[in-house]
């Protein structure tokens, strides 16, 4: 019996010996560049982390913040311990099943006698009996051909993809966080812009008046003067529900009650870096949507085989062990221990084509996973192109509208002066003005737009813009 013990044990050790999906990234159709086609024009200072890289630590407690707070987070995490919990049950076939059972029977019977032959009644005869037995039962499937070690193995494959999900999930969460907040900055520096300008309009207004009770403008110049301004006092109305707006939708992220009491910082950002020459694609291994594509695949070709191996026998074993007496007190004597142990063979024959079914289906799921896999690596080259482009473009946006901006205000002060000593009409006035202010304000949301892709930069990359270690790739998040 014990030899019988540790041959199985030998058999259940070399069958569970594998404790991880294998890769399916050489089935990937696609050939990955080794970098990028879109390259930056300068090199700069790589950043410890894509949040230090924005230098604000108002950020960087918000993000924190979200992260142990944010409710749709926590439901991603909730979903992970799911998944971590059909792994055991996955895996729980592996092993040899164990049961304890006692049982105890009074029992009476009633056997008739035959007549004595003198004329006498039957005799009946009552017995009654007690039986007591205490089992030790196992039951275990031989997994010869490594169906369950298939089943488990896919389950883990779940598992480590809902892991990544989650990872991708904190990553979002934290890109959103931060493009909510420069949302919310960009509305209030939005805010104060039109303000300053609606109370300038108003100032120019006022002098118009005067002129024009002096009989030195026309009732023309009055009346655009005045629409001018009202234009900018219904602007700054608009920006104020924005504004309303973009900070309690980042309240909602970090997890507060929206009740529009953030503290916003005064500025954007400063960004601290250039985006270096020669990223190297390989970055793309620890985008979180990447791994769990791959994981979701290789557990897919597990559930091939575990289909095909469906169609193998079945061989598996039944043990029990104990004590049976038909007295209570001797269920702890050796002398009434019994066993018994039962080899089972199970060759499925015909199942109306199920089995067969179960296989095609796993191999066109497999199929649907592989390409939804270089769909998805597709995308994540798409994204790193478009933001990598965009970067360019948008530093050099960014830095002619500062330019424009400057110069617009400029040209805005010396029309005001050049109306005012009547060497220029209004309208050549109101024109400057709006041009300062239409430029200022695109100034404004071009530095948001920017800003914003370097997060969406950060996001495609999985990270900042170097590896040191791929397993700590998400260690910003802890």
């Amino acid at each position: 019996m014990h030899k019988i013990c540790l041959s199985l044990l030998g058999i259940w050790i070399l069958t569970a010996c594998s404790t991880t999906p294998p890769s399916s990234r050489n089935d990937l159709p696609i050939e990955v560049p080794s970098a990028w086609s879109t390259q930056p024009e300068m090199e700069g200072e790589l950043p410890e982390g894509w949040i230090k890289d924005f230098n604000s630590p108002q950020l960087t407690e918000l993000i924190h913040t979200g992260l142990k707070n944010n409710y749709d987070l926590q439901a991603t995490a909730a979903r992970l311990s799911i998944l971590n919990a059909e792994v055991t049950i996955a895996g729980a076939d592996q092993l040899p099943q164990f049961s304890a059972n006692f049982a105890g029977q009074r029992e009476r019977r009633n056997f008739i006698g035959f007549p004595d032959g003198f004329g006498g009644e039957e005799e009946v005869i009552n017995n009654t009996t007690n039986s007591f037995n205490a089992f030790l039962d196992l039951s275990w499937e031989l997994d010869l051909w490594g169906r369950l070690q298939d089943q488990k193995l896919a389950a883990v494959g779940d598992f480590q993809a809902a892991q990544a999900d989650l990872w991708g999930a904190r990553l979002s969460l934290a890109a959103q966080i931060a493009q909510a907040w420069f949302a919310a900055i960009e509305s209030e520096l939005q805010l104060k812009l039109i303000d300053e300008t609606a109370k300038s309009f108003r100032h120019n207004a006022d002098l118009i008046q005067k002129r024009f009770n002096r009989g030195l403008s026309s009732a023309l110049d009055l009346r655009l003067a005045r629409a001018n301004a009202l234009a900018a006092e219904s602007g700054s109305a608009n920006r104020k529900r924005t504004l309303d707006e973009r900070v309690r939708t980042l309240e909602v992220l970090l997890g507060n009650y929206p009740e529009d009491q953030l503290d916003l910082a005064s500025s954007f950002p400063v960004l601290q870096t250039n985006v270096p020459v020669g990223l190297p694609s390989k970055l793309l291994t620890r985008r979180p949507d990447l791994i769990a594509a791959e994981r979701r695949l290789a557990a897919a070709d597990l559930r091939v085989s575990e289909a095909r191996k469906a169609l193998l026998p079945r061989i598996s074993l039944t043990s029990g062990a104990g004590t049976a007496s038909e007295e209570l007190d001797d269920l702890l004597d050796s002398d009434f221990f019994v066993w018994n142990l039962t080899g089972n063979l199970l060759q499925p024959i015909f199942e109306g084509g199920r089995l067969r079914a179960k296989v095609q289906r796993a191999r066109a799921v497999r199929e649907e996973t592989l390409a939804d896999y270089a769909a998805t690596v597709l995308n994540a080259f798409r994204e790193v192109e478009t933001a990598l482009a965009a970067e360019a473009f948008l530093k050099e946006e960014e830095e002619g509208l500062r330019l424009t901006a400057e110069e617009s205000v400029e040209a805005e002060k010396i029309a005001w002066e050049r109306y005012q000593k009547g060497l220029s009409d209004i309208i050549t006035t109101l024109e400057a003005q709006r041009r300062a202010f239409t430029t200022q304000r695109d100034y404004i949301a071009t530095r948001l737009l920017r800003l914003n892709n370097r997060v969406n930069l950060y996001l495609a990359l999985g990270g900042e813009f170097k590896i040191e270690d791929q397993d700590l790739a998400f260690n910003f998040l802890d």
